[in-house]
């Protein structure tokens, strides 16, 4: 039980959608299930990190990243910012978000490649404003935080709320967007979250469950942009791209991109992605819902499970159904949680 109490405790809630309203976020997540008491933890910086994985795969997860919601929902075209992007802080802003977004931007110049920086006296393209907790969740319960286009502040936001003005899926060209984060919680927390909306505000608003080395996964084990989100974003922002693009018309430039930007992968054929099925998707949210009783989420852990043996799958998807499911045993039934 310390062993899965230690290693729980390693990890925060990840980036992902309400099925009521494509908004990208980060869950609330459970106590029960993700506790939310590391230490705040700093790195030492290091050179960007190597993909390993063929550029196929790559290239059929960018696909999937792109042109999809996480409700399923399709994104019509391809959309980015044109140009270059420029990010402001605004609200009750913690003591450590301007050197957490500093270091944050400075990666995204070297391992993305994207012309961004801290706005100074213009306006910015994507504005991070900091707000209670409460505030937040009366908007939208389920949401730790999140991210909305074409709004630079909360009064925006819910001015436009339920209108198509914030739909994603609207989008020709990125050109603002508002990410609104708790001014009152743990300052990882706080990072974690400026990291995985900052990068959706700039690329991929999916998640894919079948990823094990991505912010773009509501697993919950990467909080911080990996050596593949830096890929991805890359790509994103490759000079063969540009925003209003079909799926087909990037599908076709991905083979000259890729292995130009990870000569490493090889070359690309495009395949189809791997699929998650939606009930297995379901059964997870409903195992890691704070809004969802003691057995309601257990049970949701045990259906994510079956459906993960049923489909015969040996990858993360599985792993996570093992890990929720000893999560939510631990208090009783202990002997199967440690198992």
């Amino acid at each position: 039980m310390k062993r899965l109490s230690a290693i729980a405790c390693l990890f925060l809630s990840a980036c992902v959608s309400p099925q009521s309203a494509d908004v990208p976020q980060r869950r609330a997540i459970a106590a029960e299930v993700m506790p939310n008491t590391s230490p705040m933890r700093s790195f030492a910086p290091q050179g960007p990190a190597r993909v390993s994985r063929s550029n196929t795969s790559v290239a059929a997860d960018f696909l999937d990243l792109s042109f999809r919601m996480e409700s399923g929902r399709a994104i019509p075209v391809f959309s980015r910012f044109e140009g270059p992007v420029r990010v402001a802080l605004t609200g009750n802003v913690p003591a450590t978000a301007a050197r957490d977004l500093s270091a944050l931007l400075g990666r995204l110049r070297s391992e993305a490649g994207i012309d961004i920086g801290p706005a100074s006296g213009g306006a910015a393209n994507i504005t991070v404003q900091f707000l209670p907790r409460s505030t937040m969740q009366a908007a939208v319960p389920n949401a730790a935080c999140f991210v909305v286009p074409r709004v630079s502040s909360w009064d925006e936001f819910r001015a436009a709320r339920g209108t198509s003005r914030i739909d994603w899926t609207t989008l020709t060209q990125r050109d603002r967007a508002a990410i609104f984060i708790p001014s009152d919680v743990a300052p990882q927390e706080a990072r974690d979250c400026l990291h995985e909306e900052l990068a959706q505000a700039l690329g991929p608003l999916n998640d894919l469950y079948h990823l094990s080395d991505s912010v773009f996964n509501d697993d919950n084990f990467n909080t911080v942009l990996t050596g593949f989100d830096m890929l991805v974003l890359r790509t994103t922002y490759a000079r063969e791209l540009h925003s209003g693009m079909t799926k087909a018309e990037v599908a076709a430039r991905l083979p000259a991109i890729l292995p130009r930007l990870n000569p490493a992968g090889g070359g690309v054929s495009l395949s189809a992605g791997v699929q998650t099925p939606r009930a297995w998707i379901n059964a997870v949210e409903t195992a890691l819902s704070p809004r969802s009783s003691d057995s309601a989420r257990r049970a949701g852990a045990q259906t994510a499970l079956a459906i993960a043996q049923s489909q015969g799958w040996s990858d993360n998807r599985r792993a996570f159904a093992h890990f929720l499911l000893a999560r939510l045993s631990m208090s009783s039934q202990l002997d199967q949680a440690v198992s």
